[in-house]
């Protein structure tokens, strides 16, 4: 019996050992390493979802409008010349303006709505002095 105490009493001395350890690591990650996960997960969901039409500023300090998206780069414009670049994806540091819809869509969307286009009714306008003669219509 003497020695199973003498176990419990060591595995106990390495458990006090290892625990400060174990809770450094535990902050390490908490602190450090799962916040810098999330930032990467953000600036990847960033990049694979830019569009045509997106105002975008690369890491370079660069900053032009999204012509054209390929799988790994994008092409883009800018400068008062138009001047064309291609950039790789990981290039970009932030997207600056948001399309909302993609540009192919927003082509069809108005295409659509042209042909759907209500009648306009046709409104009078009032000038002021038949806007007088309506106040001394009511007050009579």
């Amino acid at each position: 019996m003497g020695d199973t105490a003498a176990n419990t009493t060591s595995a106990g001395a390495y458990l006090q050992l290892f625990l400060p350890l174990i809770l450094l690591f535990f902050c390490l990650w908490f602190f450090m390493i799962r916040p810098q996960k999330k930032r990467d997960n953000e600036t990847r969901k960033m990049r694979s979802s830019i569009q045509e039409g997106d105002e975008i500023v690369t890491i370079g300090g660069i900053v032009g409008k999204v012509l054209s998206v390929k799988e790994d780069s994008l092409i883009i414009y800018c400068g008062a010349d138009k001047t064309k670049m291609e950039f790789k994806k990981w290039a970009v540091s932030e997207v600056t303006k948001k399309v909302e819809k993609p540009v192919k869509e927003k082509e069809a969307d108005l295409a659509e709505t042209e042909d759907e286009t209500p009648k306009k009714k046709n409104i009078k306008k009032l000038s002021r002095r038949e806007d007088a003669e309506e106040d001394t219509a009511e007050d009579k």
